[in-house]
């Protein structure tokens, strides 16, 4: 099966996207909830900074052993939610919370998921 490199990505960040706005709708425009992307913001971003970033937490990643895989997770996550969003979004009080949720989410995917972050980790490789 032929393996879109860049969708596998692109469906994380529209996973994150979808999490960050349910998140900043529960907050109910507090002051932190300006944290979220303005119209077009994601498109004026360069993808090829986050291949670059995600690649090199890939490279460092044995996927035959399964504890070095699930410490990728999150920080695969992060530089995602980080490159989506900026910086800034560290600063939220939903940050940390926001995190270990997105990471769960992925965790809980069962089997179907495992191996679709283990393709996403070989494709960021090459």
């Amino acid at each position: 099966m032929a393996i879109d490199k860049l969708g596998s990505a692109q469906s994380l960040i529209a996973a994150l996207r979808t999490e960050v706005s349910q998140r900043k709708e529960r907050a109910q425009g507090g002051p932190d909830a300006r944290v979220a992307q303005s119209p077009g913001q994601s498109s004026t971003r360069d993808v090829g900074v986050l291949r670059k970033q995600l690649a090199e937490i890939a490279r460092q990643v044995d996927v035959r052993d399964a504890e070095a895989v699930r410490k990728a997770r999150p920080k695969m996550v992060r530089a995602v939610l980080l490159w989506e969003f900026g910086p800034g979004l560290r600063e939220h009080p939903e940050w940390q919370p926001m995190l270990e949720s997105i990471t769960g989410a992925l965790e809980a995917q069962g089997a179907e998921g495992e191996a679709g972050f283990l393709r996403l980790i070989e494709s960021l490789k090459h």
